[in-house]
């Protein structure tokens, strides 16, 4: 019988293998299956390697002195666009401008007031028909369909019809296999962090588990399901192979 203590093992550890460099791959070939998806969908779809080359694609498709509107997303503050729509002499127009009008009635939303309530409404106006409306994606399936829950619909209704140029942006860690994969992403995942991000007091990060609640602040009450690219549109998507937002 042989004697186990003979051998020199070695440790647990292993060198042999960059899980970095795995994960990356996995992110390309993903990301590389699904642009190619929302293609046949009629999507203008891009795919980068890098944040970096996102940065620059994204800065590419904005017209100088335009006007962006900004979607909530982490994605797209990790791209970190601010410098370079700067130096375009953009006008940008972030994400809370979206709840200023909600402010005049409500203190607990901490967002700064701009001038009046009408003041806001107008900003609205501009937010919602900006030259370029950005966002990020909840999820974007394999067989290229794109997916978004709001609160308060801000976002999604500036994802679908009003700006001359829509650019999604997401990391390849929001491909999902389908749309119910999708949905289920969203709500045990994207969801939940952002209700722990603004600090949401609601049952499922109060028991750690997502539920269909009735709170009046839940933050998934309208569903967006973009099917193919909308007629007459431009509409840019951007697959990064990295691990961006949430």
């Amino acid at each position: 019988m042989t004697d186990i203590k003979e051998f020199n093992f070695g440790t647990l550890k292993s060198s042999a293998f960059d899980v970095a460099a795995i994960k990356k791959e996995y992110y390309r070939q993903n990301g590389s299956a699904c642009v190619k998806a929302l293609e046949k969908h009629h999507f203008d779809a891009h795919f980068c390697e890098t944040k970096e080359d996102a940065h620059e694609l994204i800065l590419s498709l904005v017209p100088d002195g335009g006007t962006v509107g900004f979607g909530d997303s982490h994605t797209l503050f990790e791209i970190d666009l601010d410098d370079g729509l700067k130096t375009k002499g953009c006008t940008v127009i972030p994400h809370t401008c979206a709840n200023n009008v909600h402010s005049y009635r409500a203190a607990d939303y901490g967002n700064r007031r701009l001038g009046t309530e009408q003041d806001a409404r107008e900003i609205l106006r501009h937010y919602l028909v900006a030259d370029v409306f950005m966002l990020s994606a909840n999820a974007v399936t394999l067989d290229g369909q794109i997916i978004n829950i709001d609160g308060e619909g801000n976002r999604i209704a500036g994802s679908v019809y009003g700006s001359d140029r829509i650019i999604v942006a997401a990391g390849a860690n929001k491909i999902v296999k389908d749309v119910d994969a999708g949905l289920e992403r969203i709500r045990f995942v994207a969801a939940h962090m952002n209700n722990i991000k603004y600090g949401g007091k609601l049952p499922c990060t109060a028991t750690g588990v997502y539920i269909d609640c009735s709170s009046q602040g839940r933050n998934c009450n309208i569903t967006s399901i973009i099917h193919r690219r909308p007629v007459n549109s431009d509409f840019q998507v951007i697959i990064i192979a990295e691990e961006l937002g949430f």
